[in-house]
């Protein structure tokens, strides 16, 4: 295709091989504008040559001028229509325009001419794929790769459609056949990292985001993915520097600059974080995960109406966001307005983030109608102060007149049998009686529209087994001193455990023997239980607690309980005892904002930690509050 014939006088023919052959020089070169100029004068000497319009639109596709190119290419396709070469290049820059259904014709034309063109095999999938024809696709690659097995571009392009349909294991061998053929194929490691990233295979993915850049130094997008899977291995700083060797790279790359963002909020650098999802939204104005990883930040900083405008916008970019429905009905929650709230929360269950458990009942959702002696299945399907929270509700379900069947965690069964409407406890994960209707219970604020002043309190709507009571009080002995007690530390896979559990150091001092402490906690960190077994004052129980029973009963001997937001707090409140609530800055939506009462729990006393430095709180301040406030209650 580099060869120009000339026609007329041998001077003309002179002339036009010269410009022929410096426009070929001055195109190899990189001399791209004087190439054009020479090949517009080749055009001026030979108005019908297919090469010279091919060559020129090379150039122009080289020069970014696509547009230009196109007419160029679709020229030369014109002037010599048996040619699949011209086809198929009039057919690429079609597909870089966007055009596909145009490219995918030329494609089939060149197919036509010559059926073993791998390479236009393989171009025919890439618009396949773009066109959301993902099978079609598949099939184009194979056709390529039957004519040329050992093609990897074709292995590659097959693979990263693969994945992209979550057909991971198949993607990973085509990668590393890819592999296989080109060792030097940074793109293969690169995606293949992403894979494994995906797959929570960190280590591997580390591994081959390593090989891409050792073998492209500029490759921002690797940057970027390693910053990914070192996040996810709490790695940082590091991360934090693979973004910003990426942004060095490609200043313009919103998804850096959203992915640098998460760290800084991680590592509790709000204003940074802030100014990061800023840039990701000024560079991509139609970012859905940057306004909502903003928003959730402005939550976090008690700004919610600002927040709430950040879900609103994400929501209005992609309307079936789930997860910004769910952190949006989490704002005005917190905000206390609940009545907006609870409807958007019903989003959980499609929010992947939270891994919801699925229960697949065919029986409907309850959503508050009358019941008129059919029975109703009400299930615990997050924490278990989530079951303790929302079991206050069953009174009014019973009162609906149907069956009420409740299945918990078996630690509860024994707290929560009791419960007046209730007829019958299950087990979670055994067999379940047959029922009507089906509701979670974190779903009966919405079923019965609570409002902040209609939520269903009462000074206790649960009680402590008096046996168990009994023989706990034997268990401890004459109270000689005010019991108090204390629980630390929660869940330590809870989403937000570095936030709302102490460390027990910090409140070792707050433990002394001018009172009885009663560790209400069954399980204590490795890391800890020595120096609490140590610390005097303070008595330990952990084999003894047998289940939530147990924990009432030690609760109703306390004079005061002292807890930060896990399930005994929320056990402590519905029983009725006097509760000290120990919260982070950022606590969750149930407590609300700066109240220092709960409308759900009114024995309820809140502590709540100030923000000093971006997202983080200090106990300090807290802690010394509540010893301040022991001293006086007790003395």
């Amino acid at each position: 295709m580099h060869t120009l014939e000339a026609t007329g006088p041998a001077s003309s023919q002179e002339i036009l091989a010269d410009l022929w052959t410096r426009a070929l020089e001055r195109h190899k070169s990189g001399a791209l504008d004087e190439a054009l100029t020479l090949y517009l004068a080749c055009l001026a000497h030979r108005p019908d040559s297919a090469e010279a319009y091919y060559m020129l639109g090379l150039c122009q596709i080289q020069s970014r001028h696509s547009i230009e190119a196109e007419a160029a290419l679709a020229q030369a396709a014109r002037l010599k229509p048996a040619d699949p070469l011209l086809q198929r290049s009039h057919g690429n820059i079609l597909k870089v325009l966007g055009r596909y259904d145009e490219a995918l014709r030329c494609y089939d034309v060149a197919l036509a001419l010559k059926p073993d063109y791998a390479e236009t095999h393989r171009s025919r999938g890439q618009v396949l794929k773009s066109l959301g024809r993902s099978e079609a696709a598949l099939a184009a690659y194979d056709a390529a790769l039957a004519v040329r097995p050992d093609y990897p571009e074709a292995h590659l392009s097959r693979a990263n459609l693969l994945a992209e349909l979550g057909r991971s294991d198949a993607a990973l061998e085509g990668y590393e056949r890819t592999l296989a053929l080109d060792p030097l194929c940074v793109e293969a490691y690169n995606n293949r990292g992403v894979l494994f990233n995906g797959q929570g295979r960190y280590r591997e993915a580390i591994f081959s985001f390593c090989k891409a850049i050792s073998l492209r130094k500029n490759y921002p997008e690797a940057f970027n993915n390693r910053g990914i899977t070192l996040k996810s291995l709490g790695k940082y700083e590091a991360a934090l520097q693979d973004y910003n060797n990426a942004l060095s790279l490609r200043p313009d790359y919103p998804e850096a600059f959203n992915n640098r963002g998460n760290v800084f909020k991680e590592v509790q650098r709000a204003e940074e974080a802030l100014a990061s999802y800023g840039q990701a939204i000024a560079l991509r104005p139609d970012y859905p995960e940057a306004y909502n990883n903003r928003a959730v930040v402005l939550a976090d900083l008690h700004r919610g109406e600002e927040a709430l405008r950040d879900y609103d916008q994400a929501i209005a970019l992609r309307p079936d966001y789930a997860e910004a429905h769910f952190n949006r009905a989490l704002c005005l929650l917190q905000l206390g307005r609940l009545a907006e709230g609870w409807p958007g929360y019903e989003w959980r269950w499609r929010n992947a983030n939270l891994r919801m458990p699925s229960r697949s009942f065919t029986e409907p959702l309850w959503r508050g109608e009358a019941l008129a002696g059919q029975t109703l299945l009400l299930y615990g399907e997050q924490g278990l102060g989530d079951a303790i929270q929302l079991c206050r509700y069953i009174p009014l379900v019973a009162a609906r007149g149907g069956r009420v069947v409740l299945e918990v965690d078996r630690t509860l069964v024994g707290l929560l049998g009791q419960l007046d409407g209730l007829d019958q406890v299950v087990v979670r994960g055994e067999p379940l009686p047959a029922f009507d209707y089906q509701c979670p219970l974190m779903s009966l604020p919405l079923a019965f529209g609570t409002t902040l002043d209609t939520i269903p309190t009462a000074p206790a709507y649960l009680a402590a087994d008096p046996a168990r009571v009994e023989r706990w009080r034997t268990r401890l002995g004459p109270a000689t001193r005010p019991r108090i007690g204390l629980v630390w530390s929660g869940n330590s896979h809870h989403r937000n455990d570095s936030c709302r559990s102490l460390p027990f150091a910090a409140l070792a001092d707050l433990i002394s023997e001018r009172f009885d402490f009663l560790c209400l906690q069954k399980e204590i960190r490795d890391s800890e239980i020595v120096r609490a077994a140590e610390r005097p004052g303070l008595r330990l129980f952990c084999d003894e607690i047998v289940d939530f029973a147990d924990t009432a009963a030690l609760c109703e001997l306390a004079d005061l309980v002292i807890s930060v937001d896990t399930s005994v707090a929320h056990l402590a409140g519905a029983l009725g005892r006097p509760l000290w609530l120990v919260l982070p800055a950022n606590s969750d939506w149930r407590w609300l904002l700066d109240r220092p009462d709960s409308p759900w729990y009114p024995s309820a006393r809140l502590y709540r930690q100030s923000v000093v430095d971006g997202l983080k709180g200090e106990w300090g301040p807290v802690l010394a509050s509540l010893a301040r406030e022991m001293e006086a209650r007790f003395a």
